[in-house]
C-alpha cells in the first residue's frame, strides 16, 4: 500500500497568510491605497471650517488688494453661464467684493442684502489660492459647487450647508478619484474609487469607511467581493488570487476565520475551519491525484485524528496525526 506521510507538506504555508494579508490589509494601512479618506477629509474639513463665514464688508477692488487676491472677472460669467439663478424667491442683487478678516478671503457674487448673507451664485477665493464657486444659500455652499483646494485638488458636487452632501466627485492630484455619495464630509453611501495603478473599490461606505458589501480589484488582478466592516474585509467573501487561487467564506479583520474552501490552479482544495488566516478545526484537504484526508487540523497542519484515502488501493485509514506528519494507524 503506497503511503505519504507527509500530507501536508508546504500546503500551510501555500494559503495566503503571507500574500493575502499584505494586500487586504493595503486597504487600511498603505497610505497609497487608502480610500483618499484621509486626504479628502483633511482638505474638507480645513475647507468646511473656511466656508462658516461671518458677513464681511464691503469693499471696493481697489480696497482689498492687501489680500492679494486676484479677482478675475470672467470667471463670474462662466459660472452665470454654468449655473442658472437660484429662483427661490429670495430678492437678490450682484454685490461688490465682500472680504472676511478672518479668514482673509473674498466673496464676489449674488447677495440678500436684507440679511446681508451670500445667497445665489457666488465665488469665495481664498488667499492659499484655493477657492469655491457655485451656490451659496444664506451664507453656506448648497445645492450644487466646486472646490478647487491649494494643491489642485478638486471636488465637484452637491453641498448642504458648506459641506459635501449627495452626489459628487473628487479627484486628487496623485490622480485618485471618488465618485459617488457623501453625508456631512464624507464618503457615506454606494462609490468608487480609482487608483493611479489600475487598483480600484466599488462598494457600499458608511461614515469615510468602505462598510457593507463592495469589491476590491488590485492591480496584480486579486479581487476580493463581499463584505466590509471598517475598511477591513469581516464577514463572508470570495478572493481570487492573481495566480488563480481561489478563498470562498467567512473572514475576521482581513483573516481567514471560519468557514470556508480555498482552491488551487492544479486541482487541490480544502473545505473546513479556520482560525486566524489558518486551518483549523474539521476540514477536508483533497489532492489532484485523488487523496484525501478528513479530520482535524490546528495550526494549519493536520493535529489529532483523521482518516485518509489513497485511491491506489481505494481503501480509508483512521489514524493519528501531530503536527502535519502521521503517527500511527489505528
Amino acid at each position: 500500500m503506497g503511503c505519504s506521510c507527509k500530507f501536508l507538506k508546504n500546503e500551510s504555508n501555500e494559503t495566503m497568510t503571507n500574500e493575502i494579508i499584505k494586500k487586504v490589509e493595503e486597504i487600511s494601512k498603505d497610505e497609497s491605497k487608502l480610500d483618499c479618506v484621509r486626504k479628502i477629509q483633511k482638505n474638507f474639513r480645513r475647507k468646511s471650517l473656511l466656508l462658516k463665514l461671518k458677513t464681511g464688508e464691503y469693499f471696493k477692488t481697489e480696497d482689498i488688494t492687501d489680500v492679494e487676491i486676484e479677482i478675475p472677472k470672467e470667471e463670474l460669467e462662466t459660472l452665470f453661464k454654468e449655473y442658472p439663478p437660484l429662483d427661490d424667491g429670495v430678492k437678490i442683487e450682484l454685490n461688490k467684493p465682500v472680504k472676511d478678516y478672518k479668514t482673509r478671503s473674498i466673496y464676489l457674487g449674488e447677495w440678500d442684502f436684507s440679511k446681508k448673507m451670500k445667497h445665489g451664485r457666488g465665488i469665495q477665493y481664498w488667499e492659499d489660492g484655493a477657492k469655491y464657486y457655485g451656490y451659496f444659500i444664506e451664507n453656506k455652499a448648497s445645492k450644487k459647487g466646486k472646490l478647487v483646494h491649494k494643491d489642485g485638488s478638486i471636488y465637484i458636487g452637491s453641498w448642504e450647508n458648506d459641506k459635501p452632501n449627495g452626489y459628487g466627485k473628487y479627484i486628487c492630484t496623485d490622480g485618485t478619484i471618488y465618485e459617488g455619495e457623501w453625508k456631512e464630509d464624507k464618503q457615506h453611501g454606494k462609490g468608487k474609487e480609482i487608483w493611479p495603478d489600475g487598483a480600484w473599490y466599488e462598494g457600499d461606505y458608511f461614515n469615510g469607511e468602505k462598510h457593507g458589501k463592495g469589491k476590491f480589484y488590485w492591480a496584480d488582478g486579486s479581487t476580493y467581493e463581499g463584505e466590509f466592516s471598517h475598511n477591513n474585509i469581516n464577514g463572508t467573501g470570495y478572493y481570487v488570487f492573481g495566480d488563480k487561487r481561489t478563498y470562498n467564506g467567512t473572514w475576521a479583520n482581513n483573516k481567514l476565520d471560519g468557514k470556508g474552501v480555498f482552491t488551487w490552479p492544479d486541482g487541490k482544495r480544502y473545505e473546513g475551519g479556520y482560525k486566524n488566516d489558518k486551518r483549523e478545526g474539521f476540514g477536508t484537504f483533497y489532492w489532484s491525484d485523488g487523496k484525501i484526508y478528513k479530520g482535524n487540523f490546528k495550526d494549519g497542519k493536520q493535529n489529532g485524528e483523521g482518516e485518509y484515502f489513497d485511491p491506489r488501493d481505494n481503501v480509508w485509514r483512521r489514524g493519528n496525526w501531530f503536527n502535519g506528519k502521521k503517527v500511527d494507524w489505528l
